[in-house]
């Protein structure tokens, strides 16, 4: 998203596209990011921060914006994603013919590190002046670091929500109520629905990881490396200090999960007054009996050879690469095995299709039937759901006068402009892909 104020231009997130839409990461941007002044990074997600360093590649050369949390993660989350995008264009350029031009990556690690050295950190709630706006990051309770933006210009406001948290999710503090604007971005992701039984996950988590260690099984947990992964421990932690996980190992199998929990244990300034108390009683809500957190290739493959039942959190999130294709080959085909999906899978991708009740798929090249037990517990999603997202904007002293929906599928987004319409007076819009928009 590119905000224009007379030519002061400003980028808003560079996202990468996910699943059946990735094709689209390769078209033009859509404007010259050599004319962009700034840019303002919601959070460290590949979705919003995943094509910055095209950014850079194409010309931009002014400052990165984001809180210190997200500038730490996008440091490891973009130099990872460089790396795979470099390892997949080495395999297409070798599958390539003689004579046809080499396929190149989106982007290098090398444009990575001009990227990060591009970020200024700014901390939550301090007003920062941007030419002639005023800018405001405020925690978005999604992962780490992750903000909504108020953006002021004169006595007019633009709210950007990023991606809206789960209120009373674990280490995280809830989302800010902002109480005024005149237009508000604001996401979509489970317009449709709201999260079930998120007052009991962490029973029914435990429920399925006791029935599957009963019947001689493994559960593998597909979980995004940032956010997800640790919330999954951390609502693993007492079962396992309890003793009720019966000395059942938990791997986490994800070397960026591990790098992204110790940048966690770096930034108790983003935690919740619960996660706080924890630490202040030295109970570190990461760590607890039988967790092993696994980086190298040899620890990796060293668990598919394991006879007792045990735990695999690996990424990625949407079993669209890494480790866990590798845990999901080896499990997919044992009935007595859990497949659990704790977040939002996207249309296209491998977590989807297995979602849908698949019979038979297809990972790193082999036709697997499916056998294992497929469980889907969307109450561990970080983002909001339909009802969250409706009490938020009550929040509001008087609904913004137009409200741009983005981030969903359609059927989401139709959903919830529908019920906004409803209950606000207030004109939405749907955005279409490059469509502009005056703001009076």
């Amino acid at each position: 998203m590119v905000l224009d104020l007379e030519g002061f231009r400003v980028g808003i997130d560079a996202g990468l596209f996910q699943g059946r839409e990735a094709d689209r990461n390769r078209m033009e941007l859509g404007h010259d990011p050599g004319d962009l002044q700034a840019v303002l990074l919601t959070h460290a997600h590949t979705d919003h921060s995943g094509r910055l360093p095209l950014l850079v590649k194409k010309g931009f050369r002014g400052p990165v914006y984001a809180t210190p949390a997200t500038a730490d993660l996008c440091d490891i989350m973009l130099r990872d994603s460089a790396r795979l995008m470099e390892e997949e264009a080495e395999r297409e350029s070798n599958r390539d013919g003689p004579g046809e031009p080499q396929t190149q990556p989106l982007y290098t690690e090398e444009d990575v590190v001009r990227l990060v050295r591009r970020f200024r950190p700014v901390a939550y709630d301090n007003k920062m002046e941007l030419g002639n706006l005023s800018v405001v990051f405020r925690d978005a309770g999604h992962i780490l670091g992750s903000s909504l933006l108020e953006i002021s210009y004169g006595k007019r406001k633009l709210v950007l929500s990023g991606d809206l948290g789960q209120p009373g999710s674990p280490i995280l503090r809830d989302p800010y109520r902002v109480s005024e604007a005149d237009w508000l971005v604001l996401e979509s992701t489970y317009g449709e629905k709201d999260h079930k039984d998120r007052a009991t996950r962490g029973d029914r988590l435990l429920e399925i990881v006791q029935e599957t260690a009963e019947r001689g099984g493994n559960v593998v947990i597909p979980a995004f490396a940032i956010g997800r992964t640790q919330e999954i421990l951390y609502q693993l932690n007492p079962f396992a200090e309890e003793g009720r996980l019966k000395g059942i190992q938990c791997f986490v199998d994800s070397p960026m999960a591990i790098s992204a929990s110790e940048i966690y244990r770096r930034h108790p300034e983003c935690y919740d007054a619960e996660t706080k108390e924890l630490l202040s009683r030295g109970d570190q809500p990461l760590e607890f009996p039988g967790i092993r957190y696994t980086r190298s290739r040899q620890e990796s493959k060293a668990i598919n050879s394991l006879r007792e039942p045990h735990i695999i959190i690996s990424a990625s999130g949407m079993a669209t690469g890494g480790r866990v294709l590798h845990h999901l080959a080896h499990n997919l085909e044992r009935p007595e095995s859990t497949i659990i999906f704790v977040g939002y899978q996207a249309e296209g991708t491998l977590g989807r299709t297995l979602q849908k009740g698949a019979d038979r798929v297809r990972v790193m090249g082999k036709e697997l039937e499916v056998q294992a037990r497929i469980e889907s517990l969307d109450a561990f999603s970080a983002h909001a759901g339909r009802s969250e997202i409706m009490q938020w904007l009550r929040a509001f002293e008087q609904p913004p006068s137009r409200i741009f929906l983005n981030h969903g599928e359609a059927q989401a987004t139709g959903a919830l402009a529908e019920r906004i319409r409803d209950e606000f007076d207030a004109q939405v819009v749907i955005p279409g892909m490059g469509e502009s928009y005056v703001l009076p």
